[in-house]
């Protein structure tokens, strides 16, 4: 296939393979019999067989990246060797946005992260030419972002870190005998402030996001908001495929969903939530 989707090529393949070992979800041996088989099928290039397989691991509550990529790399290639189903480039978005969250390998977040790229500009060049709005992935909001920079526990720390800091500076500032104590106390105090505010904020979010947050991903090509009746809102711009959104709201045939500025009802078959790491 040519296109952005060239790029996703069965170099990746050799990516899929050497992970396969190194993240297992359970020793159970019909589990590791499906792993292998998904594997087997996506090296002999027959990704049916290996959707079919890694789909029946996430249906046995597996989560594991390595499972996660394969899945999205299965669905890349029913697309790439033009076998493509509908819905399948946003399962291969979803599979590569959720190895991307669970793992902690270096190598397989950025084989995930190439395949998100690959896959999200082939959407993109498809809505272009249907004259669509191109936009797939509008980003998080700058808090989000921010907070996203450092895990909860090290944001913690430096909250502790600063609080110390300032708590010293102050009694410098205040009761420190010499000007120039007192001076550097003043100026300890103006810089651990904020970022104690920053550190707290930042650890607040992290933590709402550990506990409560639920993101999905588009897998139809247009998922268009409806009303409280299930009725298609007329005029609404429809989600593209691929999205990743934030579940508002998910809670039987419809749910609400936030798409960068956009926050609309849906269809909750039009989407596939993302696992949560532990």
């Amino acid at each position: 296939m040519k296109g952005p989707m060239g790029a996703l090529r069965l170099a990746l393949l050799g990516a899929a393979t050497l992970f396969f070992c190194a993240g297992r979800a359970t020793a159970d041996d019909d589990t590791d019999g499906l792993f292998a088989s998904g594997v087997a099928a996506l090296k002999g290039g027959r990704p049916q067989e290996a959707i079919a397989s890694l789909e029946a691991l996430a249906d046995r509550g597996v989560v594991d990246p390595v499972a996660s990529y394969d899945r999205g790399l299965a669905y890349a290639m029913r697309v790439r060797i033009g076998a493509e189903l509908p819905g399948d480039l946003g399962r291969a978005a979803q599979g590569f946005e959720e190895a991307r969250d669970l793992s902690r390998t270096a190598g397989l977040i950025d084989d995930a992260s190439r395949g998100l790229v690959a896959i999200r500009s082939e959407i993109a060049r498809r809505r272009a030419r249907a004259g669509e709005p191109v936009q797939v992935d509008p980003g998080r909001s700058l808090a989000r972002t921010v907070a996203g920079l450092l895990s909860e526990d090290t944001w913690s720390f430096v909250a502790i870190a600063s609080s110390v800091t300032l708590a010293a500076s102050l009694f410098l500032r205040v009761l420190g005998g010499a000007r120039r104590l007192r001076i550097s106390g003043g100026v300890g105090a103006g810089i651990a402030s904020p970022v104690l505010a920053l550190a707290v904020a930042m650890t607040l979010s992290a933590r709402h996001d550990r506990l409560h947050l639920r993101e999905a991903v588009v897998v139809v090509a247009n998922a268009r908001p409806v009303d409280d009746r299930g009725i298609t809102v007329p005029g609404a711009t429809p989600l593209p495929e691929g999205a990743r959104v934030e579940l508002v709201d998910a809670s039987g045939p419809w749910s609400r969903v936030r798409f960068g500025a956009i926050e609309a009802r849906v269809a909750t078959s039009n989407l596939r939530e993302l696992a949560r790491p532990d």
